[in-house]
């Protein structure tokens, strides 16, 4: 099969590898949409220290851990599936022994692997996965709003673990995807208003057409003191920070939270940051971070995010807005690195 395989900064490229083996309780996949994840993108870029281990070999791998598929083959143990079903892909692989996996916090699991890191990913034309980590699709949400399901599902982590609630005024740094998609939980979970940063004009007004109450170009305005004009000098109650890579996000968010508030840190940082831990603690802040996702009480996040989206409670079609077939894989790659261009939010792979 075809797969594009990542190999550094600015070094992928389009190799024959061969189908992934199907275990007993695992399903083949015939990928039809696979997004470029910002974690992906910091690879690109060669941002991270963050070691590369995966099937194919160290120092490289098949990246696509937002994907979605027609299931092809079955494995011998496998009774909820059967070919034909199109199905979301939850990528996160647990090893359900470890004390965390337990526990239902497989995210955080000591033996943890994701597929599109260690596993081959859906940048290629066949993915073996899980049969548990597919989620049937109702007819009417596309193999390219679901290959967004793992972007909805870490805005719901990081809003369940905000506690946000229909009293709040909430604000999310950072308009990519994971803070649209934030925006949008927020607002699904009926917060007061919703207050939303970025970089590029064209972020934000996608932003307000999703139903942001107010937007801020972080080159252009002082966002800190417009959020403080508008909250009376109080603050918002909840901040996901949604930015991460060497942004000073964190020391923003204290500043613009209120007394007693809490600050969710979703983004990937690639160097330490430096807070004043002075305000953070005569203001009783909470600081608290969201690593992938988990269960929402009962439920999988992944579900709940599946469920919003096929409500019509989160659209994903906004966000996409650029298509490659996977023979122009680093084209695509190029695409979502250069946004201020580009003026790109989601670039996916589709056949």
């Amino acid at each position: 099969m075809k797969a594009a395989v990542l190999y550094g900064p600015r070094d992928i490229r389009l190799e024959t590898l061969s189908v992934p083996k199907l275990k007993p309780n695992w399903v083949l996949l015939k990928v039809h949409a696979a997004g470029i994840c910002g974690s992906d993108l910091h690879f690109y870029r060669g941002e991270t220290s963050i070691p590369v281990l995966s099937k194919i070999g160290e120092g490289k791998y098949v990246p696509g851990h937002e994907v979605s598929g027609e299931i092809y083959r079955i494995g011998s143990k496998v009774k909820s599936l059967k070919e034909g079903d199109r199905v979301g892909v939850e990528p996160l692989v647990g090893c359900g022994k470890c004390r965390w996996c337990r526990v239902g916090w497989y995210n955080l699991c000591e033996n943890f692997r994701l597929i599109g890191f260690y596993y081959i990913g859906g940048m290629a034309e066949y993915l073996a996965v899980p049969a548990k980590n597919c989620f049937k699709l109702p007819e009417h949400v596309s193999f390219e709003e679901a290959a967004m399901l793992d972007c909805i599902a870490v805005a719901i982590h990081a809003i369940n673990k905000a506690e946000v609630c229909c009293e709040d005024i909430v604000a999310v740094l950072g308009a990519g995807t994971i803070g649209l998609s934030t925006l949008q939980a927020s607002i699904a979970l009926g917060a007061r208003e919703v207050y939303i940063t970025g970089t590029h004009d064209f972020q934000l007004k996608v932003a307000k057409e999703l139903g942001a109450t107010a937007t801020f170009n972080v080159r252009k305005e002082n966002f800190v003191e417009k959020i403080m004009e508008l909250t009376n000098g109080q603050g918002v109650d909840k901040v996901i920070e949604a930015v991460g890579g060497s942004s000073n996000t964190i020391s923003d968010a204290i500043e613009i939270t209120r007394k007693r508030g809490i600050i969710v840190n979703t983004g990937i940082f690639v160097k330490p940051m430096q807070i004043d831990l002075f305000k953070f603690l005569t203001k009783e802040l909470t600081l608290n971070t969201a690593w992938g996702y988990g269960y929402w009480t009962y439920r999988k996040e992944f579900e709940v995010s599946l469920d919003l989206l096929a409500e019509g409670k989160i659209s994903a079609e906004k966000l996409i807005t650029h298509r490659y077939p996977l023979e122009k894989v680093k084209d695509a790659f190029e695409t979502a690195l250069n946004r201020k261009e580009t003026k790109s939010i989601k670039v996916e792979i589709v056949p």
